[in-house]
Protein backbone atom coordinates (compact mmCIF):
# COMPACT_ATOMS: atom_id res chain seq x y z
CA UNK A 1 0.00 0.00 0.00
CA UNK A 2 1.46 3.68 -0.47
CA UNK A 3 2.18 6.04 2.16
CA UNK A 4 -0.36 8.19 3.78
CA UNK A 5 1.32 11.73 2.68
CA UNK A 6 -0.37 14.74 4.70
CA UNK A 7 -3.05 12.34 6.51
CA UNK A 8 -4.67 11.32 2.84
CA UNK A 9 -4.18 8.65 0.65
CA UNK A 10 -2.85 9.60 -2.63
CA UNK A 11 -1.96 8.41 -6.01
CA UNK A 12 0.99 7.21 -5.01
CA UNK A 13 2.36 4.40 -6.73
CA UNK A 14 5.25 1.74 -7.28
CA UNK A 15 5.85 1.88 -10.90
CA UNK A 16 9.55 0.22 -11.99
CA UNK A 17 11.19 2.16 -14.76
CA UNK A 18 13.74 0.97 -16.50
CA UNK A 19 17.17 1.35 -15.39
CA UNK A 20 16.12 1.10 -11.81
CA UNK A 21 18.53 0.08 -8.93
CA UNK A 22 17.73 -3.37 -8.35
CA UNK A 23 17.00 -3.65 -4.00
CA UNK A 24 17.65 -6.29 -1.87
CA UNK A 25 17.31 -9.85 -3.33
CA UNK A 26 18.34 -8.64 -6.84
CA UNK A 27 14.58 -6.84 -7.66
CA UNK A 28 14.12 -3.93 -8.97
CA UNK A 29 13.56 -0.90 -6.39
CA UNK A 30 10.14 0.88 -7.10
CA UNK A 31 10.27 4.29 -7.97
CA UNK A 32 7.29 6.54 -6.44
CA UNK A 33 5.55 8.45 -9.13
CA UNK A 34 1.81 10.31 -8.73
CA UNK A 35 -0.89 11.07 -10.64
CA UNK A 36 -0.71 14.58 -11.39
CA UNK A 37 -4.37 14.97 -12.24
CA UNK A 38 -5.39 13.98 -8.27
CA UNK A 39 -2.72 15.82 -7.45
CA UNK A 40 -3.81 18.66 -8.40
CA UNK A 41 -7.64 17.70 -7.78
CA UNK A 42 -6.69 18.04 -3.79
CA UNK A 43 -4.21 20.87 -4.73
CA UNK A 44 -7.26 22.74 -6.01
CA UNK A 45 -9.09 21.28 -2.69
CA UNK A 46 -7.32 23.47 -0.30
CA UNK A 47 -7.27 26.48 -2.46
CA UNK A 48 -11.01 26.25 -2.24
CA UNK A 49 -11.02 25.78 1.38
CA UNK A 50 -9.10 28.78 1.70
CA UNK A 51 -11.10 30.86 -0.57
CA UNK A 52 -14.40 29.88 0.92
CA UNK A 53 -12.70 30.66 4.84
CA UNK A 54 -11.46 34.18 3.29
CA UNK A 55 -14.74 35.00 2.23
CA UNK A 56 -17.12 33.85 5.01
CA UNK A 57 -17.87 37.04 6.99
CA UNK A 58 -18.09 38.81 3.29
CA UNK A 59 -20.62 36.30 2.71
CA UNK A 60 -22.42 36.57 5.95
CA UNK A 61 -23.00 40.33 5.79
CA UNK A 62 -24.07 40.00 1.88
CA UNK A 63 -26.66 36.84 2.48
CA UNK A 64 -28.30 39.70 4.32
CA UNK A 65 -32.33 40.48 4.57
CA UNK A 66 -33.17 44.08 2.92
CA UNK A 67 -33.98 45.43 6.56
CA UNK A 68 -31.48 43.62 8.00
CA UNK A 69 -28.48 45.03 5.62
CA UNK A 70 -25.01 46.81 6.69
CA UNK A 71 -24.11 49.44 4.86
CA UNK A 72 -21.29 47.20 3.32
CA UNK A 73 -23.62 44.20 3.43
CA UNK A 74 -26.09 46.23 0.89
CA UNK A 75 -23.46 46.85 -1.47
CA UNK A 76 -22.32 43.58 -1.92
CA UNK A 77 -25.69 42.24 -2.38
CA UNK A 78 -26.23 45.24 -4.67
CA UNK A 79 -24.62 43.46 -8.20
CA UNK A 80 -25.62 39.58 -9.17
CA UNK A 81 -21.89 40.57 -10.84
CA UNK A 82 -20.53 40.20 -6.61
CA UNK A 83 -23.59 37.98 -5.21
CA UNK A 84 -23.61 35.44 -7.82
CA UNK A 85 -19.72 34.17 -7.28
CA UNK A 86 -19.98 34.81 -3.68
CA UNK A 87 -22.84 31.92 -4.00
CA UNK A 88 -20.45 29.80 -5.69
CA UNK A 89 -17.45 30.56 -2.99
CA UNK A 90 -19.79 29.17 -0.55
CA UNK A 91 -20.06 25.81 -2.14
CA UNK A 92 -16.42 25.45 -2.07
CA UNK A 93 -15.84 24.90 1.61
CA UNK A 94 -17.98 21.42 1.53
CA UNK A 95 -16.96 20.92 -1.98
CA UNK A 96 -13.14 21.00 -0.87
CA UNK A 97 -14.14 18.61 2.35
CA UNK A 98 -15.45 16.50 -0.23
CA UNK A 99 -12.71 16.26 -2.34
CA UNK A 100 -10.47 15.75 1.10
CA UNK A 101 -12.45 12.97 1.86
CA UNK A 102 -13.31 11.05 -1.46
CA UNK A 103 -10.32 10.98 -2.18
CA UNK A 104 -9.22 9.45 0.65
CA UNK A 105 -12.16 6.70 0.78
CA UNK A 106 -11.41 6.06 -3.64
CA UNK A 107 -7.81 4.80 -2.68
CA UNK A 108 -7.86 3.68 0.87
CA UNK A 109 -11.13 1.14 0.38
CA UNK A 110 -10.59 -0.50 -2.55
CA UNK A 111 -6.57 -1.38 -1.73
CA UNK A 112 -7.71 -2.72 1.92
CA UNK A 113 -10.77 -4.41 0.09
CA UNK A 114 -8.14 -6.10 -2.47
CA UNK A 115 -5.82 -7.41 0.48
CA UNK A 116 -8.42 -8.64 2.25
CA UNK A 117 -8.63 -11.97 1.15
CA UNK A 118 -4.90 -12.50 2.08
CA UNK A 119 -3.89 -14.33 5.28
CA UNK A 120 -3.33 -12.34 8.05
CA UNK A 121 -5.40 -9.16 6.91
CA UNK A 122 -6.96 -7.54 9.74
CA UNK A 123 -3.15 -8.15 12.05
CA UNK A 124 -1.74 -5.98 8.66
CA UNK A 125 -4.93 -3.74 8.08
CA UNK A 126 -4.47 -2.83 12.04
CA UNK A 127 -0.54 -1.81 11.61
CA UNK A 128 -1.36 0.05 8.63
CA UNK A 129 -4.51 1.96 10.23
CA UNK A 130 -2.67 2.44 13.57
CA UNK A 131 0.31 4.35 11.43
CA UNK A 132 -2.17 6.64 9.82
CA UNK A 133 -3.56 7.01 13.14
CA UNK A 134 -0.21 8.27 14.72
CA UNK A 135 0.40 10.53 11.41
CA UNK A 136 -2.73 12.82 12.18
CA UNK A 137 -2.24 12.41 16.01
CA UNK A 138 1.86 13.19 15.45
CA UNK A 139 0.85 15.75 13.32
CA UNK A 140 -1.51 17.40 16.32
CA UNK A 141 0.83 17.03 18.72
CA UNK A 142 3.52 18.70 16.20
CA UNK A 143 1.41 22.04 15.73
CA UNK A 144 0.12 22.44 18.94
CA UNK A 145 3.54 22.68 20.19
CA UNK A 146 4.08 25.52 17.74
CA UNK A 147 0.61 27.39 18.82
CA UNK A 148 1.53 27.11 22.40
CA UNK A 149 5.23 29.00 21.63
CA UNK A 150 3.17 31.20 19.82
CA UNK A 151 0.70 32.34 21.96
CA UNK A 152 3.02 32.55 25.28
CA UNK A 153 5.73 34.22 23.17
CA UNK A 154 4.82 35.83 19.95
CA UNK A 155 1.24 36.69 20.02
CA UNK A 156 -2.11 35.53 21.74
CA UNK A 157 -3.78 33.16 20.00
CA UNK A 158 -7.49 33.15 21.09
CA UNK A 159 -9.15 29.66 22.72
CA UNK A 160 -5.76 27.97 22.02
CA UNK A 161 -5.41 26.46 25.28
CA UNK A 162 -9.30 25.26 25.36
CA UNK A 163 -11.13 21.54 24.50
CA UNK A 164 -12.72 23.19 21.65
CA UNK A 165 -10.25 24.23 19.65
CA UNK A 166 -8.33 20.60 19.27
CA UNK A 167 -11.83 18.92 19.23
CA UNK A 168 -14.97 20.31 17.38
CA UNK A 169 -12.45 23.25 16.06
CA UNK A 170 -10.72 20.29 14.27
CA UNK A 171 -13.55 18.17 13.58
CA UNK A 172 -12.89 17.52 9.85
CA UNK A 173 -9.01 16.02 10.88
CA UNK A 174 -10.39 14.14 13.08
CA UNK A 175 -13.84 13.06 11.44
CA UNK A 176 -10.36 11.56 8.67
CA UNK A 177 -9.21 9.57 11.95
CA UNK A 178 -12.57 8.06 11.97
CA UNK A 179 -13.22 7.20 9.14
CA UNK A 180 -9.49 5.45 8.60
CA UNK A 181 -10.35 3.74 11.46
CA UNK A 182 -13.80 1.88 10.51
CA UNK A 183 -11.99 1.67 6.75
CA UNK A 184 -10.64 -1.97 7.54
CA UNK A 185 -13.78 -3.15 8.16
CA UNK A 186 -16.32 -1.30 5.30
CA UNK A 187 -13.73 -2.59 2.81
CA UNK A 188 -13.96 -6.41 4.17
CA UNK A 189 -17.79 -6.17 4.05
CA UNK A 190 -17.83 -4.24 0.66
CA UNK A 191 -15.54 -6.80 -0.90
CA UNK A 192 -17.28 -9.84 0.22
CA UNK A 193 -21.24 -8.13 -0.89
CA UNK A 194 -22.80 -8.18 -4.48
CA UNK A 195 -21.78 -5.73 -6.65
CA UNK A 196 -25.25 -5.18 -8.19
CA UNK A 197 -26.63 -4.74 -4.64
CA UNK A 198 -23.50 -2.17 -3.27
CA UNK A 199 -24.25 0.30 -5.61
CA UNK A 200 -28.29 0.44 -5.44
CA UNK A 201 -27.62 0.41 -1.40
CA UNK A 202 -24.99 3.15 -2.07
CA UNK A 203 -26.95 4.86 -3.90
CA UNK A 204 -30.16 5.17 -1.56
CA UNK A 205 -27.86 5.84 0.99
CA UNK A 206 -26.73 9.08 -0.60
CA UNK A 207 -30.45 9.78 -1.51
CA UNK A 208 -31.57 9.86 2.41
CA UNK A 209 -28.51 11.49 3.60
CA UNK A 210 -28.91 14.49 1.17
CA UNK A 211 -32.89 14.11 1.65
CA UNK A 212 -32.30 15.08 5.10
CA UNK A 213 -29.46 17.70 4.54
CA UNK A 214 -32.34 19.38 2.43
CA UNK A 215 -34.96 19.44 4.80
CA UNK A 216 -32.64 21.00 7.22
CA UNK A 217 -31.27 23.65 5.00
CA UNK A 218 -34.17 25.06 3.71
CA UNK A 219 -37.23 23.53 6.11
CA UNK A 220 -35.82 23.50 9.63
CA UNK A 221 -32.44 25.11 9.70
CA UNK A 222 -33.13 26.07 13.63
CA UNK A 223 -30.68 27.82 15.69
CA UNK A 224 -27.30 26.79 14.57
CA UNK A 225 -25.28 28.74 17.05
CA UNK A 226 -27.47 27.02 19.85
CA UNK A 227 -26.98 23.29 18.56
CA UNK A 228 -25.50 21.00 21.25
CA UNK A 229 -23.57 17.51 20.44
CA UNK A 230 -27.33 16.24 21.55
CA UNK A 231 -28.66 18.04 18.02
CA UNK A 232 -28.86 15.07 15.59
CA UNK A 233 -29.08 18.06 12.95
CA UNK A 234 -25.13 18.53 14.41
CA UNK A 235 -24.18 15.17 13.36
CA UNK A 236 -25.72 15.81 9.55
CA UNK A 237 -21.98 17.03 8.31
CA UNK A 238 -19.89 14.19 10.11
CA UNK A 239 -22.85 11.48 8.59
CA UNK A 240 -22.79 13.56 4.73
CA UNK A 241 -18.32 13.14 4.78
CA UNK A 242 -19.07 9.71 5.45
CA UNK A 243 -21.16 8.05 3.36
CA UNK A 244 -19.15 10.91 0.95
CA UNK A 245 -15.44 8.49 2.06
CA UNK A 246 -17.77 5.43 1.45
CA UNK A 247 -19.27 6.44 -1.88
CA UNK A 248 -16.16 7.10 -3.29
CA UNK A 249 -14.76 3.56 -2.12
CA UNK A 250 -17.52 2.09 -3.68
CA UNK A 251 -16.60 3.94 -7.21
CA UNK A 252 -12.68 2.74 -6.51
CA UNK A 253 -13.84 -0.29 -6.54
CA UNK A 254 -15.11 0.29 -9.97
CA UNK A 255 -14.25 -3.15 -12.51
CA UNK A 256 -11.48 -1.04 -14.48
CA UNK A 257 -12.11 -0.78 -18.39
CA UNK A 258 -9.83 -0.25 -21.65
CA UNK A 259 -9.93 0.79 -24.85
CA UNK A 260 -13.46 2.18 -26.21
CA UNK A 261 -15.06 1.85 -22.62
CA UNK A 262 -12.44 4.06 -21.15
CA UNK A 263 -12.70 6.31 -23.75
CA UNK A 264 -16.42 6.67 -22.59
CA UNK A 265 -15.72 6.56 -19.37
CA UNK A 266 -13.60 9.92 -19.50
CA UNK A 267 -15.74 11.27 -21.45
CA UNK A 268 -19.00 10.57 -19.64
CA UNK A 269 -17.10 11.89 -16.96
CA UNK A 270 -16.14 15.17 -18.99
CA UNK A 271 -19.66 15.34 -19.75
CA UNK A 272 -20.78 15.18 -15.83
CA UNK A 273 -18.25 17.76 -14.87
CA UNK A 274 -19.32 19.70 -17.10
CA UNK A 275 -23.48 19.25 -16.70
CA UNK A 276 -23.41 19.71 -12.77
CA UNK A 277 -20.93 22.74 -12.73
CA UNK A 278 -23.77 24.37 -15.86
CA UNK A 279 -26.64 23.84 -13.16
CA UNK A 280 -24.93 24.96 -10.08
CA UNK A 281 -23.49 27.93 -11.95
CA UNK A 282 -27.07 28.98 -13.56
CA UNK A 283 -28.57 28.15 -10.08
CA UNK A 284 -26.76 30.78 -8.52
CA UNK A 285 -26.68 33.11 -11.03
CA UNK A 286 -30.51 33.05 -10.72
CA UNK A 287 -30.67 33.30 -7.39
CA UNK A 288 -28.67 36.62 -7.44
CA UNK A 289 -30.29 38.50 -10.27
CA UNK A 290 -33.39 37.61 -8.14
CA UNK A 291 -31.22 38.82 -4.64
CA UNK A 292 -32.93 35.48 -3.20
CA UNK A 293 -29.94 35.40 -0.44
CA UNK A 294 -32.02 32.52 1.70
CA UNK A 295 -31.99 29.75 -1.27
CA UNK A 296 -28.13 31.11 -1.76
CA UNK A 297 -27.71 30.09 1.99
CA UNK A 298 -29.57 27.21 2.12
CA UNK A 299 -27.73 25.55 -1.48
CA UNK A 300 -24.42 25.97 1.24
CA UNK A 301 -26.28 24.78 4.23
CA UNK A 302 -23.83 23.99 7.03
CA UNK A 303 -21.29 22.22 5.12
CA UNK A 304 -24.03 19.67 3.63
CA UNK A 305 -25.00 20.67 -0.05
CA UNK A 306 -25.90 18.57 -2.51
CA UNK A 307 -24.14 20.28 -5.21
CA UNK A 308 -20.87 20.64 -3.71
CA UNK A 309 -21.20 16.74 -2.96
CA UNK A 310 -21.90 16.40 -6.93
CA UNK A 311 -18.89 18.57 -8.08
CA UNK A 312 -16.61 16.77 -6.10
CA UNK A 313 -17.55 13.41 -7.38
CA UNK A 314 -17.64 14.49 -10.86
CA UNK A 315 -14.53 16.00 -10.37
CA UNK A 316 -12.59 13.05 -8.88
CA UNK A 317 -14.18 10.57 -11.71
CA UNK A 318 -13.08 13.00 -14.29
CA UNK A 319 -9.49 13.36 -12.69
CA UNK A 320 -9.43 9.37 -12.39
CA UNK A 321 -10.55 8.45 -15.84
CA UNK A 322 -9.02 11.68 -18.01
CA UNK A 323 -6.40 10.31 -20.69
CA UNK A 324 -7.84 6.96 -20.45
CA UNK A 325 -7.07 5.08 -23.64
CA UNK A 326 -6.11 1.90 -23.01
CA UNK A 327 -2.31 2.92 -24.30
CA UNK A 328 0.63 3.58 -22.72
CA UNK A 329 0.87 6.74 -20.33
CA UNK A 330 -3.25 6.81 -19.96
CA UNK A 331 -4.97 6.36 -17.04
CA UNK A 332 -6.08 2.63 -17.55
CA UNK A 333 -2.57 1.76 -20.26
CA UNK A 334 0.50 -0.37 -19.13
CA UNK A 335 2.57 2.35 -17.53
CA UNK A 336 5.56 1.14 -15.71
CA UNK A 337 4.12 -2.55 -16.16
CA UNK A 338 1.61 -2.04 -14.20
CA UNK A 339 -1.58 -1.96 -16.64
CA UNK A 340 -1.81 -5.76 -17.28
CA UNK A 341 -2.59 -6.17 -13.36
CA UNK A 342 -4.64 -3.32 -12.93
CA UNK A 343 -8.31 -4.20 -11.47
CA UNK A 344 -10.23 -1.81 -10.61
CA UNK A 345 -10.51 1.74 -11.62
CA UNK A 346 -8.56 2.86 -8.31
CA UNK A 347 -5.79 1.00 -9.24
CA UNK A 348 -6.06 2.52 -13.09
CA UNK A 349 -5.81 5.76 -11.47
CA UNK A 350 -2.83 5.46 -9.47
CA UNK A 351 -0.84 4.81 -12.72
CA UNK A 352 0.96 8.59 -13.63
CA UNK A 353 -0.44 10.87 -16.18
CA UNK A 354 2.96 11.43 -17.23
CA UNK A 355 6.28 9.79 -17.97
CA UNK A 356 10.09 10.44 -18.68
CA UNK A 357 9.29 11.44 -21.48
CA UNK A 358 7.08 14.20 -20.39
CA UNK A 359 8.26 17.64 -20.85
CA UNK A 360 10.62 18.90 -18.19
CA UNK A 361 8.07 21.92 -17.52
CA UNK A 362 5.22 19.32 -17.23
CA UNK A 363 7.69 17.15 -14.55
CA UNK A 364 8.65 20.25 -12.52
CA UNK A 365 5.04 21.51 -12.39
CA UNK A 366 3.86 17.96 -11.22
CA UNK A 367 6.20 17.96 -8.54
CA UNK A 368 5.45 21.14 -7.40
CA UNK A 369 1.91 20.10 -7.71
CA UNK A 370 2.26 17.30 -5.34
CA UNK A 371 4.69 18.53 -3.13
CA UNK A 372 2.43 21.66 -2.49
CA UNK A 373 -0.91 18.94 -2.15
CA UNK A 374 1.14 17.25 0.45
CA UNK A 375 0.32 19.15 2.84
CA UNK A 376 -3.24 19.52 2.97
CA UNK A 377 -3.15 17.82 6.57
CA UNK A 378 -1.06 20.84 7.96
CA UNK A 379 -3.17 23.12 5.98
CA UNK A 380 -6.34 21.97 7.89
CA UNK A 381 -4.74 21.96 10.85
CA UNK A 382 -2.57 25.87 10.30
CA UNK A 383 -5.93 27.61 9.09
CA UNK A 384 -7.89 26.57 12.41
CA UNK A 385 -5.52 26.63 14.98
CA UNK A 386 -3.96 30.06 13.38
CA UNK A 387 -6.81 31.98 11.98
CA UNK A 388 -6.91 34.65 14.54
CA UNK A 389 -2.94 35.55 12.81
CA UNK A 390 -3.06 34.99 9.13
CA UNK A 391 -7.09 35.38 8.62
CA UNK A 392 -8.61 37.98 11.37
CA UNK A 393 -5.24 39.85 11.48
CA UNK A 394 -3.56 39.45 7.87
CA UNK A 395 -6.13 38.58 5.00
CA UNK A 396 -9.10 40.71 6.58
CA UNK A 397 -7.77 43.52 6.54
CA UNK A 398 -5.99 43.70 3.24
CA UNK A 399 -9.62 42.13 1.54
CA UNK A 400 -11.26 45.67 3.29
CA UNK A 401 -8.98 48.03 1.95
CA UNK A 402 -9.52 46.27 -1.42
CA UNK A 403 -13.15 46.38 -1.17
CA UNK A 404 -13.34 49.56 0.15
CA UNK A 405 -11.07 51.50 -2.76
CA UNK A 406 -11.72 49.62 -5.51
CA UNK A 407 -15.16 50.19 -5.13
CA UNK A 408 -14.99 53.73 -4.46
CA UNK A 409 -12.61 53.76 -7.34
CA UNK A 410 -14.34 51.57 -10.09
CA UNK A 411 -17.99 51.45 -8.99
CA UNK A 412 -19.26 47.76 -7.55
CA UNK A 413 -19.33 46.10 -10.79
CA UNK A 414 -15.36 46.85 -11.39
CA UNK A 415 -14.61 47.16 -7.71
CA UNK A 416 -16.24 43.53 -6.86
CA UNK A 417 -14.48 41.68 -10.00
CA UNK A 418 -10.99 43.54 -8.09
CA UNK A 419 -11.92 42.44 -4.85
CA UNK A 420 -12.89 38.91 -6.11
CA UNK A 421 -9.54 38.65 -7.71
CA UNK A 422 -7.43 40.13 -4.41
CA UNK A 423 -9.62 37.16 -2.63
CA UNK A 424 -8.38 34.61 -4.74
CA UNK A 425 -4.98 35.82 -5.07
CA UNK A 426 -4.55 35.79 -0.90
CA UNK A 427 -5.81 32.80 -0.62
CA UNK A 428 -3.91 30.97 -3.16
CA UNK A 429 -0.66 32.77 -1.49
CA UNK A 430 -1.55 31.45 1.93
CA UNK A 431 -2.28 27.94 0.71
CA UNK A 432 0.90 28.19 -0.73
CA UNK A 433 3.33 29.80 1.85
CA UNK A 434 1.36 27.23 4.81
CA UNK A 435 1.86 23.72 2.24
CA UNK A 436 5.34 25.07 1.71
CA UNK A 437 5.96 25.00 5.09
CA UNK A 438 4.49 22.41 5.94
CA UNK A 439 6.33 20.63 3.23
CA UNK A 440 10.29 21.84 4.79
CA UNK A 441 8.76 21.40 8.52
CA UNK A 442 6.45 19.00 9.79
CA UNK A 443 6.97 16.19 7.27
CA UNK A 444 10.57 15.48 7.90
CA UNK A 445 9.53 15.87 11.62
CA UNK A 446 7.41 12.69 10.34
CA UNK A 447 10.24 10.98 8.50
CA UNK A 448 12.78 11.51 11.50
CA UNK A 449 9.57 9.48 12.87
CA UNK A 450 9.40 6.75 10.89
CA UNK A 451 5.81 7.82 9.94
CA UNK A 452 6.03 9.48 6.69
Amino acid sequence: MSEVSSGTEHARVRAGRPGARPGAGGARRAAPSRNLRIEALRLLAIVGISLFHAMMPWTALALCEPQACTPDGALLSSTPVMLAPMGLIALLGAWGNHVFYMISGFFLIPSLARRSDAPGYWRSAAVATARRLAVVAASMAFYAAIAFAVDAWIVPLPGVATLGRWTLGLEFVWLYAGFVAVAPALAWVLRRAPRRAVVPAAALLLAAVFALNAYIAFVAPGDVAARGLTDWRKWMSAVTYAASFAAAGVVGMTPAARGAAARRRRNMGRLGLAAVLAATVLVEVVAACLRDVALIGALSFKSTSALSFLLALAALWCAATAGADGSTGGTCGTAGGAGDGVRDLAQAARLPAGGADSPAAARWAGRAVGALASGILGFYIVQSVFSSVFMDAGIQPLLAAVWRRASAALGVGGGSVAFLLAALACSAAFVVLVAAADRGVRQPVMRLLRLQ
